[in-house]
Order: structure tokens, then sequence, then C-alpha cells
């Protein structure tokens, strides 16, 4: 049986260790794992690690309650949620606005849109709408995770926020045209 996140199984100074942080909000939904996840990011920030955080459930959201996951989220340099949870998180309405009110927040928050690509936005406003390839979509599962990887995996790697999106869209067009979380594997010889 897998064993749930728990603060006891965090090894101090691990930070300091790492690169940078990326959090899923399904930690902050339940007692143990948001324990470990408020205590993974405070020694991330006391280290100076940045953080990312993806919200990952509007339903998850709205039963925690927004100000209560925006608190435990306080100190993230980018958040990473979808429109919905984007609405959910702001009660604004649309998706530009709560990107942009998100960013007062965060320094810097990218908004999925699906088929319509992303939003960047930074200091209070939406300073980029980045297009999504053109898909054939099959099944939807694993391109938020995707583009989450993808963005962040670019921007490790010295792209600037709106070339880090581009390469998310691209990633989460890719997903949506395979059936399941995972890409078949390549082949191998022999």
């Amino acid at each position: 049986m897998p064993r749930c996140a728990s603060p006891r199984r965090l090894v101090p100074g691990a930070a300091r260790r790492g690169g940078p942080l990326h959090l899923s909000g399904y930690l902050f939904f339940a007692g143990p794992s948001r324990e470990t996840a408020l205590r993974a990011l405070r020694d991330a920030m006391e280290a100076g690690v940045p953080v990312s955080v993806d919200p990952a459930s509007a339903g998850f959201l709205a039963a925690l309650g927004a100000d209560r996951f925006l608190a435990a989220a306080e100190g993230a340099e980018v958040l990473l949620p979808n429109a919905d949870e984007a609405l959910v998180l702001t009660g604004r309405a649309g998706p530009e606005r709560a990107a942009a009110e998100l960013s007062r927040r965060f320094p810097l928050v990218v908004v999925t849109l699906g088929a319509a690509g992303a939003l960047v936005a930074e200091d209070g406003a939406v300073t980029a709408r980045v297009a999504a390839p053109p898909a054939r979509p099959v099944d939807s599962t694993g391109a938020g995770d995707a583009f989450t990887g993808a963005f962040l995996a670019a921007r490790l790697a010295g792209a600037d926020p709106v070339k880090a999106a581009e390469a998310g869209c691209r990633a989460g067009a890719e997903a949506v045209a395979t059936v399941g979380g995972r890409p078949p594997a390549a082949p191998t010889d022999g």
C-alpha cells in the first residue's frame, strides 16, 4: 500500500540540496499531505528555492475554499491553474480577469485554456496569450500535467514565460492526441 506524504517523511534541509520545488494542489486537500506541503513550501522559501504550484482540481478547490488554498500556496513564485481553477480561486468572470487577479498574489501566473492555449500574467496584468497548436483530441487525460512539465522544464532551461508556455501548449496538444495519461512507449531495438 502506498504511503501518504507525511511531515515525518520529509527530510530536513532537502530543499537546500535540490532544485526548484513543484507542488501539486492535491497535496493541499488532506490534512497530513497539506502539512507536508506547507512544510516543504516553507523550507524551500527559507532556502531561496523557487516554488511552483498547480492547483490541480476546481472541485477540490471549491470544497477546501479559495482563501484557504491561496493562504497555503502563499510564497510560491509560479501558479499554474487551468481556467476553471482560476475562476474558483478568484470569483472573477473570465480567465483573463482571474489571471490578472492571481498575478497580484503570485509573481507569475499561467492559466491554461485547453485548445485555446494559455494566458501569462504578471504584476496584475495579462502579458501574453499563447495559442495552442492544432490537435486532434482523443483524451484530455494528462494534458494539464504535460503542459506543466514542459513549461517548468523550459523555464529551467532558461526560457522566458511566453516561450515556456508555448512549450507547455505543444506538450498539452500532444497529450490530448493520445489515449490515457502516458504516451506510448518508444520502440526499442532488439
